[in-house]
């Protein structure tokens, strides 16, 4: 056997029957979780160690996989132990195998249309089991949008600490600078477009984290698996819907959201399950307003000195402007229109 990850956890594999081990590489992926490719006699595995989600909420998590794969939702399902149990604990940590799923992460502005539309229908299909088999044990954590006066008043502080920072050779101060410029001039012509404070009539449990790095396509841009379900949540479902179609459907820049795709998406996904053009519109409106009012790469940078995601916010900043100026088209194409 070939170990190529340091202190690797491979005393975890004799609770499971994979057959002989050739060997166990670190898959260099996720912030909390450790994960681990296993290539045995058997076939090829994911050893994962978990520490964002574990105990009875992890149990929880794989009933919820389970129910999804007995009605066709393309997920991965947990190999048992020898003595039948999904995970095992080993040293106080807990341990799960998985089988090797292949497949590709995929930006959505190279699909086809009807991959486009196969997306929105295997999201739909999540979300009419998840409502039909599993019954939310609770109310989904509901935050009103913020006031255009808090959102300017964010603003104008980030504007602060942009001026008491001259000097940054990057060229970020200048691009936040100019974000923050745009930004307040918009909520001062626009502050009267903020969303009503009104709570999602359809809601249940959902992903809770929906974008293309948690989604494998094989290779006729199909859907072969649907990853990462540590943010499983109550929520409300066209929200889930509109935010997966705009990380899937951006250009990254000025040229905005492609809404034929988003389109051939959103018709997929109604035609399965369809909450209704009212939610899905105030859905469309709480995200255009807290793209418009969030500008958490800035504090990352100015707050928090972290830097690794500066080179998001020129991309972030060409939607929000380009949202601004097309919204109706991009709600029609929300709704499939």
């Amino acid at each position: 056997m070939t170990v190529t990850a340091p202190r690797l956890p491979d005393a975890a594999l004799a609770h499971w029957d994979l057959g002989q081990i050739y060997q166990m590489q670190r898959v260099q992926t996720g912030l909390m979780n450790r994960s681990w490719r296993v290539d045995a006699s058997s076939g090829s595995y994911l050893l994962k160690l978990f520490r964002d989600v574990t105990g009875p909420e992890l149990q929880f998590q794989f009933h919820v996989l389970q129910t999804l794969g007995g009605n066709g939702v393309p997920v991965v399902l947990p190999v048992l132990s020898r003595d039948g149990r999904t995970t095992i604990f080993l040293e106080g940590e807990e341990f799960g195998v998985f089988p090797w799923v292949g497949g590709r992460h995929r930006s959505g502005l190279s699909m086809s249309r009807d991959a486009c539309r196969d997306l929105g229908s295997v999201i739909g299909r999540l979300h009419r089991t998840l409502h039909a088999s599993i019954p939310a044990d609770r109310a989904p954590k509901v935050e009103n949008p913020p006031t255009t006066e808090a959102a300017l008043q964010k603003v104008d502080r980030l504007l602060e600490l942009v001026a008491a920072g001259r000097g940054d050779k990057t060229g970020f101060e200048a691009t936040a600078e100019q974000t923050l410029r745009l930004k307040r001039g918009l909520l001062v012509r626009l502050g009267d477009r903020r969303p009503p404070d009104l709570a999602p009539q359809y809601t249940g449990y959902t992903h809770g984290d929906l974008h293309p790095h948690n989604v494998l396509h094989g290779p006729d841009d199909r859907i072969s698996a649907i990853l990462d379900w540590d943010r499983l949540t109550v929520s409300s479902y066209a929200r889930e819907m509109a935010r997966a179609a705009v990380f899937y459907f951006t250009y990254g820049d000025e040229r905005g959201l492609d809404c034929d795709r988003i389109r051939a998406f959103a018709g997929g996904y109604r035609s399965v399950f369809d909450v209704g053009e009212p939610e899905i519109g105030l859905a469309t409106h709480q995200l255009w307003w807290d793209r418009l009012t969030d500008n958490w790469v800035i504090e990352w940078h100015y707050v928090r000195h972290n830097s690794a995601c500066d080179h998001l916010l020129p991309g972030q900043t060409g939607l929000v402007k380009w949202w601004t100026i097309h919204y109706s088209q991009v709600e029609q194409s929300l709704m499939g229109r």
